[in-house]
């Protein structure tokens, strides 16, 4: 498997952001803290300080546009807030009156549903995403937005060079935004690199964050790794984290039934809270959950270190 190593090249405009090259290999442990990369190594809460989740909370105000399988990311943050032990730790609002809560608007970009619907290029000469995103930010109302993502449906077949150079009209028009680039999910395909299959498109949207130190959220990895480091991506993997040999999630949870992980999937033996369910396209078998619940908690870790936060 062909993994990204990143190096170092300077500190960069935005909340905090470093930049970063690129170079193909093996990834290696204690490389990554400084990347401008969430992915399977990024869901560990503890290594989150609270002044952090507090800073981010305060600072970041979110555009989030995605449909369904984009909607794994709002679930496990969902999960995080009701989790009674975490109290107001992971709390966030859609309308953005909450107080102390992190803004974000979910599905907050009218206009075009998904990445993948709007592959295409429109009367304006861009693709209707790129279109729904200045329409967005050019609203007097929306100065205040300062993060904008936008989520894949399915990325088989479709063309990510498009997706990454449009991407960049965006990041040169709006400097004062910070966009999050991402991965599509598992399709069962494994590294088939044919093209525009979802590995080498998913390969393409890493290289190229790499190459221009861009902020990437990486879906597939989080999918490819279950919390031990097993690797499933080559074993035929599906979106509910179906394998050849079975479902990681389930074997995982059935190896760990005590673990924070297990409980905020489950809910066993958490008074108050009923576990994480509901996860689109990954609710069965019902440790499938545990997707969503590992995306939210990435999505923490990338909200932290937008607002500044780096290990």
């Amino acid at each position: 498997m062909h993994r990204c190593i990143y190096r170092l090249l300077a500190i960069g405009l935005g909340i905090g952001t470093a930049f970063l090259t690129c170079a193909c290999g093996e990834s290696e442990g204690g490389e990554e803290d400084a990347r401008p990369l969430v992915d399977h190594r990024h869901t560990d809460l503890a290594r989150i300080p609270s002044d952090a989740l507090e800073q981010a909370r305060a600072a970041l105000h979110i555009a989030y546009q995605h449909t369904s399988h984009g909607s794994q990311l709002i679930t496990g943050m969902d999960a995080l807030q009701g989790f009674p032990a975490f109290g107001d730790s992971y709390a966030w609002d859609d309308s953005g009156a909450g107080a102390g809560a992190l803004d974000l608007d979910d599905r907050g970009i009218p206009g075009c549903e998904d990445l993948s619907q709007g592959d295409s290029i429109d009367e304006s000469g861009v693709t209707p995403w790129v279109t729904a995103t200045r329409a967005l930010l050019d609203d007097p109302a929306n100065s205040h937005l300062n993060v904008v993502i936008w989520s894949w449906c399915s990325i088989d077949g479709h063309d990510a060079q498009r997706y990454v150079d449009h991407m960049e009209i965006l990041v040169s028009e709006y400097p004062d935004v910070q966009f999050v680039f991402m991965t599509g999910h598992a399709q069962g395909q494994g590294e088939d690199l044919s093209e525009s299959s979802v590995h080498t498109n998913n390969q393409l949207i890493r290289e190229h964050c790499g190459t221009r130190a861009r902020w990437l959220f990486d879906f597939a990895d989080i999918e490819a790794y279950d919390p031990d480091g097993g690797y499933y991506w080559d074993r035929g993997l599906q979106d509910n984290l179906d394998y050849d040999g079975g479902n990681w999630a389930a074997e995982w949870i059935a190896a760990h039934p005590d673990s924070e992980l297990s409980r905020l999937t489950t809910g066993d033996g958490v008074e108050g809270y009923e576990g994480c369910t509901g996860c689109a396209h990954s609710d069965s078998p019902p440790e499938a959950n545990l997707n969503c619940v590992l995306k939210g908690r990435a999505a923490w870790y990338l909200f932290a270190r937008l607002a500044g936060w780096s290990e």
